[in-house]
């Protein structure tokens, strides 16, 4: 068999997960970064593993979820034992994959920045390039789709925090608002350092272009309305893709991770989402398990669609519930079935029949990570 040389851009999730199963594959892998692997980390580093298809981080990990915290009206304590979910240092675990894929073989260049202009170049030395970049993405730059991403993502801030979180101990809390206009999370790293943060989700919405002034307004409202304090480490946000492209290559580019918009709709995790893809990436070049007789976009699609198609009929759902409603599914999610009383379980009846099949499948997909009818 010939040597393929791959090219990957990006030293997130999606593209170290590409460059270490490139590698192990017997695929000539070069990797560039343009910053230090590690760095500019901009999520809640909550590693949500929702299919079952990854594997229990091997580094970084601060605690295994086993409950969270959903407050609306009231607060629902959710039952996480059955979920794989972790909340991690994604910085020190980014750079235990960066080992592995050097020691795989892959090769890997920091603080080398790859621009649209060279991908043409790229193109001509490899016979592979795996575009990893975020968003937005090279690829997206060079064919005219920038805009896509940011008409098709959630706004998000949030702060990284130094306070006492002791109290919250162990779990995630989650504040959902109606309408599906998003949530504000809290999420602890340990008993003194927490992420806290906001996002706007609905990308029809039309409060989703607002300033980012007025983001981080809200954010400091909904801190002093929860009573969160801290000194301030670290700012960051911006947007994360969740509406997945439809086409995810472009001769020799191939999307993944963020660059291929598949972050959850229903909530903006995409760490499992970008291993999956960047993995799969380097098993269709390499021809694995004969993916090389489907289309590469069909091939993601194929994987994804099922998990992404619930949510996305969750995300519909969502959009038409009040603040009521929002606590009334609260308290379903979290099985406290006496906090509903009486009187909504008559008023939400016939939404809870003509919706009953796709909480199920929810509910199975969160758990089991099989997503499928």
């Amino acid at each position: 068999m010939v040597e393929k040389r791959v090219c990957v851009i990006g030293a997130g999730p999606a593209g170290l997960a590409a460059a270490r199963e490139g590698a192990r594959l017997g695929l000539t892998v070069d990797l560039f970064e343009r910053s230090e692997i590690g760095k500019h980390i901009r999520c809640g580093e909550g590693f949500y593993d929702s299919m079952h298809l990854v594997s229990m981080p091997q580094a970084g990990v601060c605690y295994k979820v086993d409950e969270a915290l959903l407050k609306v009206k009231k607060e629902y304590r959710v039952d996480c034992r059955e979920i794989n979910l972790w909340m991690i240092d994604r910085a020190e675990w980014q750079k235990n994959l960066a080992e592995q894929a050097r020691a795989a073989g892959a090769r890997i260049f920091e603080y080398t920045r790859v621009t649209p202009h060279d991908l043409h170049n790229l193109e001509s030395k490899y016979d592979w390039v795996i575009d990893a970049s975020g968003i937005p993405s090279i690829t997206s730059v060079r064919y005219g789709f920038r805009d896509y991403y940011r008409r098709n993502g959630a706004v998000t801030v949030q702060y990284v925090l130094e306070g006492d979180f002791s109290e919250q101990g162990r779990r995630l809390k989650f504040l959902p608002f109606p309408y599906y206009q998003g949530y504000f999370w809290i999420f602890p790293k340990s008993s003194a350092i927490a992420n806290v943060g906001f996002g706007y989700f609905d990308p029809d919405g039309e409060e989703r272009n607002l300033p980012g002034r007025l983001m981080w307004n809200w954010l400091d409202q909904l801190m002093a309305r929860e009573k969160v304090t801290g000194k301030v480490l670290r700012k960051n946000g911006g947007i994360v893709p969740i509406r997945m492209r439809e086409r995810l290559q472009y001769g020799k580019l191939l999307l993944v991770g963020d660059a291929a918009g598949c972050a959850s709709p229903l909530h903006g995790g995409g760490i499992d989402a970008a291993l999956i893809t960047g993995r799969q990436a380097v098993r269709w070049i390499a021809g694995i398990e004969g993916l090389r007789n489907r289309d590469f976009s069909g091939e993601i699609w194929r994987i994804l669609y099922p998990k992404l198609e619930i949510e996305s009929r969750v995300c519909q759902i969502w959009k038409e519930l009040d603040q009521e409603a929002v606590d009334v599914a609260a308290a379903l999610i979290a099985m406290n079935y006496k906090e509903i009383g009486f009187r909504k379980w008559i008023r939400y009846s016939p939404w809870l029949a003509r919706n009953f099949r796709i909480g199920m499948r929810l509910r199975r997909g969160l758990t089991t990570g099989r997503w499928t009818n």
